[in-house]
């Protein structure tokens, strides 16, 4: 119910001003002479003056609220049935108040609209339409005032001033004709104070149609941080008030909180359509890569920021009613602490700040944003912060068409890696119809019309982490020819328990890329994990391609005492690979690593390495390789073995199966741990 509330709360505009009829929470009683009802005279005289005070107003709020409920729940006490209606709406907007001031007031509002059109239709059923004048005048007031919470249009609240201004002057006129001239005179005054708001709103609305003209692009922004009507029941939403995410468990039991991921999302924006929201000490992050294309519009985003007049801008935010006090541009040192690393920082006063690389360089870095909102915020201000950067579909589920054309894509990259790297760093790739989208892709690689038919239908979603998703070709493994599977040294490390240890992390833990290491709090050093930021390869894991023609694990560069043998089936979540030691190179064109556009697709990759084998040919796999890609290790000695598998028992990571044998990740001990070099296919299996 909270997230509800929040959603209300995070529509609604805060007024410039305060408007409550008083006359609902004390109603007069011209009959009467009591010192009561002359207290009543003089409340209904002072509050609306009082009220015009905003911080004033918020305790006549939480007081009149008070004294209404007391009010309506006496008269249901008094045999009054029908107020029982206005008890509930009263004690509803009362806890409105307490939880936020402004939805307090729009339940009040709208409460007194409902007393409004009851009082109407009491009035017409007595023929007494000089009291339903006065209730229709009050009714549009209160329904204007409305209107300004739900839309903070700047002109409904001139409308609203001046029919005011109309009620009061009209007041005065009843007040005056019954010889209540102390509220006739405070009433007239009121009518003027509403004149004279009227007249500064008028300057306001000039102000902002100036600075309309002037931040336009700003301005649609800021409208686009409001609609949120597709973040009703997000899943995301409990991950925004600090619910915990997955929690992964290394070999010596330490736990790591990776976040709530969430599949899907982004509607093309988001590379990946992955989303990943974590808390941290002080405040709550969301983290997500955008694409290419994408990145390059968020960097004129970013220069036009730059360059805003800081007054100019807090003026506008306040005009439209935006809950981002101001904004602010700098460039920082990047806050991990990779080398030469830095940010684009954009803080939100009265939101938090957003984070993306600033380096082009930096490739693992530069198309990453990460927000960064304090505790308390929820989801509607994430999206609100990420509208100032153009990604407000960032949390929007994406549509079949999306996914369909990032599956064709992903195909394409596989097949063809260096037409499709050119093509889906072109607005085109995500701009044309889904239709015209296969047409260029088949004009320039006829080939993809087979590729497409074939391997499509067989594309399944695949975990990273639980919520965090990939597609894998299913099957294509069993085509590769040869391909036995991949293996991994467990490089880094030289003491024989931080082996143990390293090799148990793994094995419940899976294998986890440099930024994601680093992103999660796991301070594991992978062997070029400050360079790979620069090349491109920290959000991979790094295997190397095992085939029928290799015959020992020591024909390949990398050497350890304990090396990690990975199922063929990696290979089907869209890997790219290189024939030497190229860091997981993503630049495009580069002299000293390799070269991005000129890496061989899948199928030739296995085919030439059973030509000729490379020792430092590497494989690069996304983000995380999962303990049940993991078939086996292979260990130097008949001692290492043992000295692993006692330190695997007390990890309980040794099980049990139903014949009281003993497994590891399902298979037994005696196929999972292999001693020494020589290469078999069933290693893999």
């Amino acid at each position: 119910m909270l997230d509800k509330i929040d959603y209300y709360n995070h529509k609604l505009y805060d007024p410039s001003f305060y408007h409550r009829q008083y006359e609902k929470d004390l109603p007069p009683d011209p009959e009467s002479n009591s010192y009561a009802e002359t207290a009543k005279r003089a409340a209904h005289i002072a509050l609306p003056f009082l009220s015009l005070n905003q911080p004033i107003g918020r305790v006549i709020s939480l007081t009149m609220g008070s004294v209404r409920v007391f009010t309506h729940t006496s008269e249901v006490l008094r045999g009054d049935i029908l107020k029982v209606m206005q008890v509930a709406l009263a004690i509803l907007a009362l806890a409105g108040t307490l939880y936020n001031f402004t939805l307090g007031l729009y339940i009040t509002t709208a409460a007194d609209i409902i007393a409004n059109l009851a009082q109407i239709v009491e009035a017409l059923s007595r023929q007494e339409y000089k009291q339903v004048a006065e209730e229709l005048l009050q009714l549009l007031s209160s329904g204007l005032y409305l209107t300004i919470m739900m839309t903070g249009s700047l002109e409904v609240v001139l409308a609203s001033i001046l029919i005011q201004a109309l009620v009061s002057f009209y007041q005065a006129r009843e007040e005056y004709a019954k010889g209540r001239y102390p509220e006739a005179i405070a009433k007239s005054i009121l009518g003027i104070v509403r004149l004279v708001q009227a007249g500064q709103q008028i300057q306001q609305i000039q102000r902002r149609n100036d600075l309309l003209k002037k931040y336009r692009e700003l301005a649609d922004r800021i409208y686009k941080g409001r609609k949120i009507d597709h973040l009703w029941d997000h899943p995301l939403i409990q991950a925004a008030n600090g619910k915990k995410g997955v929690i992964l468990e290394d070999g010596l039991g330490n736990e790591y909180d990776f976040g709530t991921n969430l599949h899907g999302y982004g509607k093309q924006r988001v590379k990946g359509m992955n989303v990943t929201m974590r808390e941290q000490d002080e405040y709550v992050s969301l983290d997500f890569k955008v694409n290419h294309v994408f990145r390059d519009r968020i960097q004129k985003v970013i220069t036009d920021m730059s360059k805003y007049s800081k007054g100019e801008t807090q003026e506008l935010l306040a005009l439209l009613g935006s809950h981002v006090k101001s904004i602010n541009v700098s460039e920082k040192d990047n806050d991990q602490g990779i080398w030469g690393a830095k940010n684009h920082v954009i803080r939100l006063e009265g939101l938090g700040k957003i984070s993306i690389g600033s380096n082009s360089d930096v490739i693992t870095l530069y198309d990453k944003i990460s927000i960064q909102l304090e505790k308390g915020k929820t989801l509607y201000d994430f999206h609100e912060a990420l509208s100032f950067l153009n990604l407000d579909d960032a949390l929007r589920h994406s549509a079949d068409e999306d996914i369909e054309r990032m599956k064709i894509g992903q195909l394409f990259r596989t097949f063809k890696p260096e037409s499709a790297t050119l093509f889906e760093r072109t607005d085109a790739f995500f701009s044309q119809p889904l239709d015209q989208f296969k047409k260029t892709i088949l004009m320039k690689s006829p080939e993809m019309g087979a590729i497409i038919k074939k391997y499509l239908p067989k594309m399944e979603l695949r975990e990273i982490i639980p919520g965090r998703m990939r597609y894998a070709i299913n099957g294509l493994s069993s085509e590769l020819t040869g391909a036995y599977g991949l293996t991994s040294a467990l490089t880094g490390v030289w003491k024989e328990q931080e082996i143990k240890e390293r090799v148990a992390s793994i094995l419940k833990m899976g294998m986890i890329s440099s930024e994601m290491r680093k992103d999660n709090n796991i301070g594991k050093q992978g062997l070029s994990s400050g360079t790979d930021y620069w090349t491109g390869g920290a959000d991979s894991v790094f295997a190397q391609l095992v085939t029928d023609k290799t015959k020992s694990y020591k024909s390949f560069a990398y050497q350890s005492e304990v090396r990690f043998l990975i199922s063929p089936k990696a290979l089907e979540t869209g890997t790219y690979q290189y024939h030497d030691d190229s860091f997981g190179s993503r630049k495009l064109y580069n002299f000293w690593w390799g070269d991005y556009l000129q890496r061989p697709n899948l199928v030739d990759f296995v085919e030439s390495e059973r030509m000729f084998f490379n020792m430092d040919n590497e494989v690069m796999i996304k983000e995380r390789l999962a303990p049940e890609y993991i078939t086996g290790i292979a260990v130097s000695t008949e001692s290492m073995k043992s000295s692993i598998l006692d330190y695997l028992r007390e990890c309980n990571i040794v099980q049990m199966d139903q014949f009281g044998k003993e497994t590891i990740l399902s298979k037994p001990v005696d196929q999972f741990i292999h001693v020494g070099n020589t290469i078999k296919a069933e290693h893999f299996t």
